[in-house]
């Protein structure tokens, strides 16, 4: 066994950054947090290549003397705690005092730093964790820092950073949770030089709402309140028609801190009951205030969970403010629908056989490529196969049970079981079709054949509006989706014109669709045509229903 050493501080601010400094958006979200902390007014962010080649954060706060900013930059100094007292009741965004020191750690780091007495300002220039640099410059009031080559020493860390729209979509989600917590400060975002947005300060959440959402969005939703007991909940919430396929259209925030928390997710289900299907989140923003000493925002490195001294009130809290405004909402005239496969309302042998249902084998319509035209699936069928391996394997089965003469088109339909289920009648016994599954595998075959001749032009564009984030992938992706005969281009803001689509997808609504690929991760980088394919076919299935 080796000898015990002290590591050196270098390393020991190397290995913090594991932690705290995950990917550029959360240099950008540590920045931003010390801008705020420092009451700045302005706050704006330049990236070059989603911050893998630069990150620079400039604010008009209050500046730092030479020797402060110096011990800025020194690990678990800060001032925002004196004693362990300050730690029970933690108000500001930034605490530890290891954002700099980590980030400077694996950067070209620079800090330009004035107060509104100074005469000059402050430059410390650090390599690697290493002080290369001291000076007085000129600059206005506030601090500038600049993040040059992210990892540039660890490259096994930079490899694992992601393509330029992924880190770029991570940055944006950032940016966007900061920007809803605080509309009295102007907040400004670009990459490349362009400008991607601009948010001026306004007096009111829901102003700062409808800049980041877009006009549209932000009227549809409608506000929530709620106080008790040192308990207060604010907010807006979308109707269920604004449902999405993941939960990156929750923004929740505890005392103005953007947090993630699986509790809070799951009380804001719970308030929508059987109004979403099962999987699909609405759209909200909400505010938790409470006591400082109520919550625990020490346990985790990025400071994005939070403990409840009291969760169960919390969540009760939450469940009865979504669910008082969700009524209100009813009683202006609009109708609850209702999803009967929905966890809260199935159970018993109906839940039974829809939790069945996901064990057996999917069906795969015989394709008689003698007489119909090649698709992509009969071309390359190992990769149709692989797109859909249980349908695959489920049509050797079958087809070997009935013997070769036999076709499902040709044995007879006895009914169907529980709207799930196709039942046909074979020679040695009964066969069951799923029928989701089945309709996955003919949009399958449909798109690939659609997909192949260009998608069918639409007479007039039509115009999709979609969550800021959702904008950002969806521009990445506009190649990939051009392939499959979605033609899509760019109308200004988080708005995009469809100008042509698949044929068998005319019934599915854009938005929804676009959104639920972006969701399922379909639209990555270096995806097979066939698997965006079969992923839209998936999802063009599910609307379908």
């Amino acid at each position: 066994m080796g000898k015990i050493a002290i590591l050196p501080d270098i390393l020991c601010n190397q290995i913090a950054a594991g932690e705290v400094v995950e990917r550029p958006a959360a240099v950008v979200k540590e920045l931003m947090e010390n801008c705020i902390d420092a009451g700045g007014t302005r706050i704006q962010v330049a990236l070059l290549e989603a911050g893998r080649k630069e990150i620079r954060v400039v604010d008009d706060g209050a500046g730092m003397e030479p020797d402060d900013a110096l011990l800025a930059l020194e690990r678990h100094a800060t001032s925002k705690l004196r004693t362990s007292a300050d730690l029970q009741a933690i108000r500001s965004l930034g605490f530890r005092g290891e954002a700099l020191p980590s980030i400077a750690a694996v950067s070209r780091f620079q800090l330009i730093t004035r107060e509104p007495q100074a005469l000059s300002a402050t430059q410390i220039q650090v390599e690697g964790g290493r002080i290369t640099d001291v000076r007085e410059v000129g600059a206005p009031t506030g601090t500038t820092v600049l993040v040059r080559d992210l990892f540039f020493n660890l490259p096994a860390r930079r490899k694992f950073l992601r393509s330029v729209t992924t880190e770029l979509a991570h940055i944006h989600d950032q940016f966007l949770r900061c920007a809803l917590a605080h509309p009295s400060i102007q907040l400004r975002l670009n990459h490349q030089g362009r400008v991607t947005h601009d948010f001026p300060r306004c007096d009111e959440r829901r102003q700062r709402l409808v800049q980041v959402f877009g006009p549209r969005l932000g009227e549809a939703l409608k506000p929530v309140s709620f106080q008790r007991e040192g308990l207060c909940i604010h907010g807006l919430i979308g109707p269920p028609e604004l449902q999405k396929a993941d939960t990156g259209s929750l923004f929740l925030y505890v005392n103005d801190r953007p947090v993630r928390d699986r509790a809070l997710n799951q009380a804001i289900l719970s308030a929508y009951d059987t109004l979403l299907p099962r999987g699909r989140f609405p759209l909200a923003v909400l505010f938790i205030e409470l006591a400082a000493e109520q919550v625990d925002v020490n346990v985790h490195p990025t400071k994005r969970e939070v403990r409840f001294r009291r969760p169960h009130e919390v969540f009760t809290g939450v469940r009865a403010a979504l669910a008082g405004a969700l009524d209100e909402m009813r009683d202006l005239g609009w109708k609850r629908p209702f999803f009967p496969g929905s966890d809260a309302v199935t159970s018993g042998p109906d839940r039974a056989i829809r939790e069945g249902q996901q064990q057996l084998p999917a069906w795969t319509p015989v394709i008689d490529t003698e007489t119909g035209p090649p698709t992509a699936a009969s071309a390359h069928p190992d990769a149709a196969a692989e797109a859909f391996p249980a349908a695959g394997a489920a049509a050797e089965g079958a087809v070997e049970g009935l013997g070769p003469p036999t076709r499902f088109a040709d044995l007879p339909v006895l009914g169907q079981l529980d709207n799930a289920y196709i039942l046909l009648q074979a020679p040695d016994g009964l066969i069951f079709i799923d029928q989701h599954a089945a309709h996955e595998r003919v949009l399958f075959e449909q798109l690939a054949v659609a997909g192949s001749g260009g998608g069918q032009r639409l007479g007039q564009p039509l115009v999709v509006e979609l969550l800021p984030l959702e904008a950002v992938q969806l521009a990445g992706a506009i190649p990939q989706l051009r392939e499959i005969g979605l033609e899509i281009e760019p109308f200004g803001g988080a708005s995009f014109l469809i100008h042509t689509l698949p044929g068998p997808l005319d019934r599915c609504p854009p938005e929804r669709l676009i959104a639920d690929l972006l969701a399922g991760g379909a639209l990555k980088e270096g995806a097979l045509k066939l698997e965006l394919l079969a992923a839209l076919a998936k999802t063009a299935a599910c609307h379908h229903a």
